[in-house]
C-alpha cells in the first residue's frame, strides 16, 4: 500500500489498492471515512468510526483494512483514556490487529496497528517485531517510524528513539498526530536524563494537543528531576485544567519497561502533585 497526503486532514493515509473488487468499494469507503475520524481524537469521532467499521466488517469480515482500522480506533480509545476501563479496548485492539496481519501480511499499517496495540499489554518484543516489519514493508511509513521511536523510548533506547522520531517528523511534518512524535522525543530525552530538552518537547506536544496526558506527565516529572518545584506545580495545574480526571494511575496505559524507571517516574509525579 502506498500513501497520499490528504488535503482535509493533512495526514498520511493508505491509498486504495487496485485489488479491491467492486463489491468491496463500500467497505473501502467506510474504512477511509474511519481513517479521517481517527485524526479527530475525540470520543464522539471514535464512536462514529466504530459504527462505520462494524458495518464494514458485517459486509466483509475478511477485510484486512477494516480489521486494522477497528484495531486503531480501539487502541486510541484506550490510550487517550476515553473509557473508564482501558484494558478491554486494548485487548480488542490487539486481537483485531493480529487478525489484520493474518489476512494481509504485507499490509504495513496492519503491522503498525499490531505494534502499538502491544504497548498497554506489555508485549514489547512482539511490538518491536511488528513495527520493524512495518518499516521494512514501507520505508516511507512515517507512522511506523514514529511509533517505533516511541517504543524504543519506552525500552530506554533513547538515541535510536530520537533517530526514528526525527525520520517520522521529516517524512510528514504536517501530521495531525505529530504530538505523539513530540512526546516521543520528550520521553527519549527524559529517559536519557536530558530533562531540559524533555521539557521543550513536552511543551510542544501539549501545545499541539492539550488533552494528551503523557506529555503533561513528562513535563511535570522533568521539572521535578531538575528541582523546579514551582514549575512542576504549574504543570500539574495545567494538566488538571485540560484533563480533570488525570491521575498517576494513567501511567499504566503505556508503562515503561524498566520497573525502576517506572517507579521513579511515579514518585516524581507524586511529588509534583498529581493525584494517585
Amino acid at each position: 500500500m502506498a500513501s497520499i497526503q490528504t488535503t482535509v486532514q493533512l495526514s498520511t493515509v493508505p491509498e486504495p489498492v487496485e485489488r479491491a473488487s467492486r463489491p468491496d468499494l463500500t467497505v473501502w469507503e467506510l474504512t477511509m471515512r474511519s481513517w479521517h475520524l481517527l485524526y479527530d481524537f475525540t470520543p464522539e469521532s471514535y464512536a462514529h468510526a466504530k459504527t462505520l467499521l462494524e458495518r464494514a466488517l458485517a459486509l466483509d469480515p475478511e477485510s484486512a483494512e477494516a480489521n486494522m482500522m477497528l484495531s486503531l480506533i480501539n487502541h486510541h480509545i484506550a490510550i487517550m483514556g476515553f473509557v473508564p476501563d482501558v484494558k478491554p479496548a486494548m485487548e480488542t485492539a490487539y486481537a483485531l490487529a493480529r487478525r489484520a496481519t493474518q489476512l494481509d501480511d504485507r499490509n504495513e499499517y496492519a503491522h503498525w496497528a499490531l505494534g502499538i496495540s502491544c504497548w498497554g499489554l506489555v508485549k514489547y518484543e512482539e511490538s518491536l517485531a511488528a513495527l520493524e516489519r512495518a518499516v521494512a514493508l514501507n520505508p516511507n511509513c512515517s507512522l511506523a517510524y514514529g511509533s517505533l521511536g516511541t517504543l524504543l523510548g519506552i525500552l530506554g533506547r533513547s538515541d535510536e528513539a530520537i533517530a526514528n522520531q526525527e525520520i517520522a517528523i521529516r517524512s510528514n511534518p504536517l501530521d495531525p498526530s505529530i504530538f505523539f512524535r513530540f512526546s516521543g522525543l520528550a520521553l527519549a530525552h527524559y529517559m536519557a536524563g536530558r530533562f531540559e530538552t524533555a521539557i521543550e518537547w513536552a511543551e510542544r506536544a501539549i501545545h499541539r494537543r492539550p488533552s494528551w496526558y503523557f506529555a503533561h506527565f513528562l513535563l511535570a516529572a522533568s521539572h521535578i528531576a531538575l528541582g523546579h518545584d514551582e514549575d512542576a506545580t504549574s504543570a500539574v495545574n495545567d494538566a488538571l485544567d485540560a484533563l480533570p480526571g488525570i491521575c498517576i494511575e494513567d501511567l499504566n496505559r503505556v508503562p515503561l519497561k524498566d520497573p525502576e524507571k517506572m517507579g521513579t517516574l511515579r514518585e516524581r509525579l507524586l511529588n509534583a502533585g498529581f493525584p494517585k
